[in-house]
Parts: structure tokens; sequence; C-alpha cells
């Protein structure tokens, strides 16, 4: 299960915001999320319709204290 997907930053942000975070800002094309489990914070850029690449998708989970086992059963399942 440890494949990451191919993802465009609106997917990702959607899934993000499905599991439990929060957009608290919108700056142009940075988004800072939290995690409303642990109160954890990260900012992401989302540039147009690009993919997120694999460094930044984990990146991303590591800083919300997000499990990426837990997170890709939950994009998968969908």
């Amino acid at each position: 299960m440890g494949n990451i997907p191919t993802l465009k930053g609106k997917d990702f942000l959607k899934y993000l915001l499905k599991f439990n975070c929060k957009l608290i800002d919108d700056n142009g094309s940075h988004h800072t999320l939290v995690n409303l489990q642990n109160n954890k914070h990260s900012v992401v850029a989302f540039h147009g319709g690009n993919d997120i690449k694999p460094i930044m998708f984990k990146t991303v989970l590591k800083q919300l204290d997000i499990n990426l086992e837990e997170f890709l059963k939950f994009i998968y399942k969908k």
C-alpha cells in the first residue's frame, strides 16, 4: 500500500479536509492547514493544476502528524 498516488493540489487539499484537517488561511497559492486532532500546522503551496510531488505529499503529512498508511487507506477507500 505504500505507493504515493499522483494527485493534483486541489484533490490533495480535498482529501486533507475530509481527513479532519481545516483550512485556516488561504493566501494566494499558499494554504495553511491545521490537523484538528493534534493542532499541528502545515503551509502547502498549490500552483495551478500541478501534481503534488511524493516528497511534498510525505512532508505535509509528516508536518500534520498524519500516518501515511492511514491516509492512503482513506484515499483508496473513496
